[in-house]
């Protein structure tokens, strides 16, 4: 394809509201010549002072030497010499020359209809990072061939992108090579060209030569065009980005090196403050960024591999500027940056997964590029205490073999800026600790994340902790990459997230838009067939779960070793019928060291006379089994029952309509008409191990519901292979509210060989008011009763002068043996627990505690 003759001169300066420009060609021409000699290059990664160490570095340290012989193979394979040889490698990119052959080629724009291919922008981004490599190259080795290598690549670039328009008054992410996402030009494009021209600099002011591919001749650098592209990455960075989200991290490499890649020192110094501590409306600070991480232990509020980057870009940059500029002391300003690393784990299941929340992940390998400049970064900043943890903690894992200092990082040709040469450029020549580290210890008990409004709950088992133990959690929230998920629940079992949330599709598709990001993806309630979101975030706003009680509170021990709750409630606001309340009880029981069970009680009411609410709950497996009272239920084909939601109307533009609540994507629906009797829905999974896995939901009598058996898509975040196959759930329908006489649900997994522990689950009413449920379990030949109590308000009184049980409070489990003699007493929220004799009462500051008898 040839593109039409089309060089204007390079945009004037375009003001902005705050004063910054695009700078022009004639203005960096003039800046270019009488400044340059004032910056030595390089001078963004590193500095010709270093040289000598990080040779020595390379001499004396076998990962070091590693290191730097897999860079050198790599860059070994594009650094050729002789000018046939040097225009062959650049004719590897996808070259469009115009008519006018006299004119040097350019790029393909991407991102867009009728833009570059897949291929073509993964060998554009390669060549990129080729540059860099060589770059580094020519530091080290002082040999030329690294250098017309880096500097021919630039030069191609630098040419190319003067003939392409820059969309200056386009959308809000509108940019040059990509003319409708800067978002990604910037971290692949946009960072990694300042570099190689900081690192081959000094080539090209000695008089060093490049291969020019329309004269086929070497000839002088441009370096007012190369002064002018860097001006507009910065121009762009601020100006074409989106404030309130992770693009301005995203975009910040890009920004600090084109501002850095800058040959007039004034220049720099000018522009710098716009990422450390002055916002644009298209470009926040670091000290903006920085107010998301104001208590130790916070991370950014985004699903978790957004929130991942934000962490490991914002130390990587506050990493350079520091050692660029030691006076800024951003690593001592801003430590609960670095600090968020430690959290991530925190959050994890005992299989060492994650969470699924919003368009996040199942898992994410540790990146040890971010510790080490996080232990630089502690370094730098005199800060004693992470210096000491970071590296504690890489020592151990290099003990530990999970880490290896010897070998690069893959690289990766998605959209992320190329940092690998870093690895050997930055990293410490030793890491060496006094003392060990477990680089796997104890979780906490309870962790509480605020903006995703999540308590998770842990009991780990001494016995095999990841198959045995149990955790879950409950959430629900609005933040960018949110799901209107409402009331959310995941359950762990047999080493496997079980009760899984749906995850996320591909963006922009119906399903991801209509279904993965809705109220039907998730464990949750669905109150009128009409629950729904409104605002914030892609018009995805709900209100954030809040946690109303928690017992063990967020990282404290617990006064059970076998019990804990949370109580949690959400208003579904924005429901297309009327709002409604939820109440969400999660309790984890643990028996013995390979046994145990949740405990699901969820509350809803809506104020419209024709309410009613869907209890919903998915589960990996090969097949769903409903049965009562050990027989099967006769379900009957109902395929109209949940297509309401698909007549509504998608609104695309600006994402200002959903199909709530997206049940209409269930198939195979089948139902069974209204009954209060009582149900069990087994899920078995045949495909996780040598042996078959089941999660039985027991479902107790006494509460009118439709029982409904359907197949759910795929759930993104479900164990392969059932990440690709369609995901059994049920859902339990009341007419009427559900709050005086709400859902109960207990959950049990087991591996094949194994029986279950609970036997019967009976409700606990008085004058129709729910106040708990009696479990029957048999453990190990022996019989044992279990009455978990639950009321709605801490004053609350419940008497069973019968059985000789008394207790005020939100939550208490009394656990009886065959002989009806107490065992265990757990108060878990109240003022005191009785049964007959032996008396639990609360420690004041938890209203919580405990009795082993």
């Amino acid at each position: 394809m040839l593109i039409t003759k089309d060089i204007k001169p390079w945009f004037s300066l375009v003001k902005t509201a705050v004063g910054i420009c695009c700078l022009s060609f004639s203005t960096l021409a003039l800046s270019s010549s009488s400044q340059a000699a004032e910056i030595e290059r390089p001078s963004i990664w590193v500095k010709n002072s270093e040289r000598a160490a990080i040779l020595e570095k390379i001499q004396s340290e076998p990962w070091a030497k590693s290191l730097f012989d897999e860079l050198k193979k790599r860059a070994d394979l594009v650094a050729v010499q002789g000018n046939k040889k040097r225009r062959n490698s650049l004719e590897a990119l996808p070259l469009i020359w115009f008519e006018d052959k006299s004119l040097p080629p350019v790029l393909p724009t991407f991102r867009h209809k009728d833009g570059g291919s897949k291929e073509q922008l993964t060998q554009v981004v390669k060549t990129l990072q080729d540059g860099v490599d060589c770059g580094v190259l020519y530091y080290l080795t002082q040999e030329t061939k690294y250098a017309t290598c880096g500097s021919d690549i630039l030069f191609t670039y630098i040419n190319a992108l003067k003939q392409m328009k820059v969309h200056k008054d386009g959308a809000m992410n509108s940019g040059w090579m990509f003319p409708t996402d800067h978002l990604y030009e910037a971290r692949v494009i946009g960072a990694q060209l300042p570099i190689i021209y900081d690192f081959v600099a000094p080539y090209l002011n000695s008089g060093g030569q490049v291969y020019d591919l329309a004269s086929a001749k070497l000839t002088n650098f441009d370096f007012p065009t190369a002064q002018g592209v860097f001006g507009t990455y910065v121009w762009l960075a601020l100006n074409k980005g989106l404030l309130d989200s992770n693009w301005p991290v995203l975009e910040s490499s890009s920004l600090v090196h084109n501002i850095l890649a800058l040959d007039d020192s004034q220049q720099i110094q000018k522009f710098i403050p716009y990422y450390t501590h002055i916002d644009t409306k298209n470009q926040a600070s670091l000290k903006k960024v920085a107010q998301h991480f104001v208590n130790k232990g916070d991370i950014w509020p985004e699903s978790f591999q957004y929130s991942r980057h934000v962490a490991g870009f914002t130390v990587y940059l506050m990493t350079l500027l520091d050692r660029y500029d030691p006076s800024l002391k951003l690593g001592a300003k801003y430590p609960n940056i670095p600090g968020a690393f430690t959290s991530y784990y925190n959050l994890e299941y005992p299989n060492d997964e994650s969470p699924y929340i919003g368009d996040g992940h199942r898992t994410y390998k540790i990146d040890y590029a971010d510790l080490e400049n996080s232990l630089l970064l502690a370094k730098l900043n005199n800060n004693k205490q992470q210096e000491e943890y970071f590296t504690t903690y890489l020592a151990s894992s290099i003990k530990s073999g999970l880490y290896d200092r010897g070998h690069l990082h893959s690289r990766s040709y998605g959209a992320s800026p190329y940092f690998s040469p870093l690895q050997l450029l930055w990293s410490v020549n030793k890491i060496q600790s006094k003392t060990e580290m477990d680089v796997t210890p104890p979780r906490p008990r309870t962790t509480r994340l605020e903006f995703a409004g999540m308590n998770i709950q842990r009991n780990i088992s001494k016995k095999d902790p990841v198959k045995n133990s149990l955790m879950a959690f409950v959430a629900g929230g609005s933040y960018i990459h949110g799901h209107a998920s409402g009331m959310d629940m995941e359950l762990y079992g047999q080493g496997h997230v079980l009760g899984v949330d749906g995850g996320k599709g591909t963006y922009r598709t119906d399903i991801h838009e209509n279904y993965y990001r809705l109220f039907s993806a998730h464990n949750t309630v669905i109150s009128n067939g009409a629950s729904a979101s409104k605002g914030d975030w892609i018009n995805l706003g709900i209100n954030r779960v809040k946690s109303e009680l928690m017992e063990p509170a967020a990282g404290d021990a617990g006064v059970s070793p076998k019990h804990s709750f949370s109580t949690s409630s959400f208003f579904d606001e924005y429901n297309l019928v009327a709002p409604a309340q939820h109440e969400r009880t999660l309790a984890l029981i643990k028996l013995d060291e390979t046994k145990g069970y949740y405990l699901d009680i969820f509350r809803a009411k809506s104020n419209t006379p024709n309410q009613y609410h869907d209890y919903v709950y998915h589960n990996i497996g090969d097949k769903l089994s409903i049965t009562s009272n050990n027989q099967g239920v006769d379900l009957v084909a109902d395929p109209d029952r949940y297509q309401d939601s698909a007549k509504l109307q998608w609104i695309t533009t600006g994402q200002r309509g959903y199909k709530h609540p997206g049940w209409h994507f269930f198939d195979e629906v089948k139902t069974k008409s209204r009954s209060d009797q009582q149900y069990e829905a087994t899920f078995t999974a045949s495909k996780l191990g040598d042996k078959n896995i089941s999660m039985r939901a027991l479902i107790p009598a006494g509460l009118d519901i439709e029982i409904s058996q359907v197949k759910a898509p795929k759930a993104y975040g479900g164990s392969a292979p059932y990440n690709k196959k369609p995901l059994p759930t049920f859902l339990l329908r009341h007419q009427g509210e559900a709050w005086n006489n709400p859902y109960a649900v207990a959950y049990e997994s087991i591996t094949e060989g194994e029986n279950y522990a609970i036997q019967s689950v009976e409700r606990i009413q008085v004058n129709g008011v729910f106040k708990g449920v009696k479990v029957g379990i048999k453990l190990s030949g022996k019989s044992l009763t279990q009455y978990i109590l639950t009321q709605e308000n801490g004053q609350e009184r419940y008497q069973d002068k019968k059985l000789g049980i008394d207790f005020t409070g939100r939550f208490a489990i009394v656990t009886l043996d065959h002989k009806q003699q107490p065992t265990e007493m757990y108060l878990g929220n109240g003022s005191y627990l009785l049964y007959k004799q032996h008396k639990v009462t609360a420690n004041p500051k938890t209203n919580s505690g405990y009795l082993k008898l």
